[in-house]
């Protein structure tokens, strides 16, 4: 959030519908937890909160109303990974703007591994890379910057020029910057 009036005005109007009084060092908390999201995400979080919370919310409750549970973006990640895997296929290379799904596919044994799963093992699969994903996101760290796929690394074994022409998954084309 960038607008500090309407946040103050927001933090205002918190208060008096919950009938509490913040400290300085508690509203600069919630700025902090508050400034990487836009003014327009900011607001629909209040209104949103305002009008479905019975009690004065936590920090993290902002988070979860911007970004979705765990449970959710381990979800979303899924679904994600898995129309990707239909429209690309495991002989192209891919990078996700959420680089924790890179992690999650090489614990699953790849690219071209993840993308050859059976049909009768989709459910599987799924409640394997929800459960990873909500371990490995939430832990941050280094991840693989994309993830190679069949013809990469068959060339990178038999010594043919690796081409890494990999396709952008999750981000703004024209920008190459991650989609929100």
């Amino acid at each position: 959030m960038k607008d500090e009036i309407k946040f103050k005005e927001y933090m205002a109007t918190l208060c008096e519908v919950y009938d509490r009084t913040l400290s300085k060092l508690l509203t600069d908390l919630y700025w902090k937890v508050l400034e990487p999201f836009t003014d327009q995400q900011c607001a629909d979080a209040f209104k949103e909160i305002i009008y479905s919370s019975r009690f004065f919310p936590k920090p993290a409750d902002f988070i979860e109303v911007l970004q979705g549970s765990k449970k959710t973006r381990a979800t979303e990640a899924w679904l994600e990974a898995l129309e990707t895997l239909k429209r690309i296929g495991n002989y192209e290379s891919v990078k996700f703007a959420d680089a924790a799904i890179h992690s999650v596919v090489m614990a699953m044994g790849g690219w071209p591994e993840f993308c050859m799963m059976e049909n009768e093992d989709v459910k599987w699969k799924q409640k394997e890379f929800e459960r990873l994903y909500e371990i490995i996101s939430g832990r941050g760290g280094d991840h693989p910057t994309y993830l190679p796929g069949t013809t990469e690394l068959h060339n990178f074994r038999t010594g043919f020029e690796i081409n890494k022409n990999i396709v952008m998954v999750g981000f703004d084309k024209q920008k190459n910057r991650m989609i929100q």
